[in-house]
């Protein structure tokens, strides 16, 4: 097996070869992040124990795994796809082409819903039950789950390969959440029916095709469109769904928590001002960027 530029199967020498040869990402910071990702999930070895065992020599077998994952990356395929796992608020999650990589952003959905629904505790009436509408890996209902393991937790999805998927995640993360089929665009029939929660919380697609051009090929090339596009002459879609789904689906002084486009925050707001919505609220990520909505749907029942 040849290897053009390997000086030795040494760990050492492997690890800078690897991170040498990784074309597709420029950025040298961004590269040792990318080459130490994929030595701890493909040879489960983290950075210290690379260190330590810098003299040890590779197998054969793990040399081919490394080269196939170095074509994956050269390919611009997300080391996410590679490893096959994604890290989301200190929780592992299975990923793999068709299922959108859980991104940073969306962990500070999760952490407002925590903290704001952590103001209704003190009402008897709350069973603070949540739904996640259109789970894909199941990050944002698996982690309210785990921090939140004393209250029940729904997630739904329209495809069944998906929720096979999501619930492998929750197994994983020892969480308990109830996975169904679903389609706000059908809702007669979806599984959403003749049921109330207290919280919904989605992160639906909200990027518009013309932004597309400011994206990596890691995205475009790779990551499901479906879960990420929106056309520009309609770019509230989801969003116009989900507020009226959330008419019929939440209880009396019910929140809505989603993640929405920053150049949209405004439409957004009005949009569910018109749905009847009260408290309407946008509230900004950790880069200062208008990136949730949370609003209440009614007064609190007595």
């Amino acid at each position: 097996m040849q290897m053009i530029g390997l000086k030795s199967n040494k760990v050492r020498d492997v690890y800078l070869w690897f991170k040498k040869g990784i074309k597709a990402v420029s950025d040298e910071r961004e590269c040792t992040a990318v080459a130490d990702e994929v030595f701890l999930r493909v040879l489960n070895m983290p950075r210290d124990q690379r260190v330590l065992k810098a003299d040890e020599r590779l197998s054969e077998t793990n040399l081919v795994r490394l080269i196939k994952a170095q074509k994956r990356l050269n390919n611009h395929e997300p080391v996410q796809y590679v490893t096959g796992v994604a890290a989301f608020r200190g929780l592992l999650f299975r990923v793999r082409p068709g299922v959108l990589i859980p991104r940073q952003e969306t962990e500070g959905l999760v952490d407002l819903v925590i903290r704001m629904t952590d103001e209704d505790r003190e009402r008897p009436q709350y069973t603070h039950s949540f739904l996640d509408i259109g789970t894909g890996s199941g990050c944002i209902a698996i982690s309210l789950k785990a921090a939140l393991p004393d209250h029940p937790v729904s997630a739904c999805d329209y495809d069944d390969m998906i929720l096979e998927l999501a619930g492998s995640n929750a197994a994983d993360n020892n969480t308990s959440v109830d996975f169904f089929r679903c389609n706000i665009f059908m809702r007669d029939g979806s599984g959403l029916k003749n049921r109330l929660w207290d919280y919904i919380v989605s992160n639906p697609p909200y990027v518009r095709e013309s932004e597309k051009s400011g994206m990596s090929p890691q995205v475009l090339d790779h990551e499901p469109g479906y879960a990420l596009f929106v056309p520009d002459d309609d770019p509230l879609v989801f969003y116009r769904e989900l507020a009226g789904a959330g008419t019929h689906l939440l209880r009396p002084g019910g929140r809505m928590f989603l993640e929405i486009n920053e150049a949209l925050s405004e439409e957004c707001e009005q949009l569910f001002v018109s749905e009847g919505f009260v408290d309407v609220l946008i509230h900004k990520d950790i880069h200062g960027k208008d990136r949730y909505l949370s609003a209440r749907f009614g007064s609190y029942s007595s």
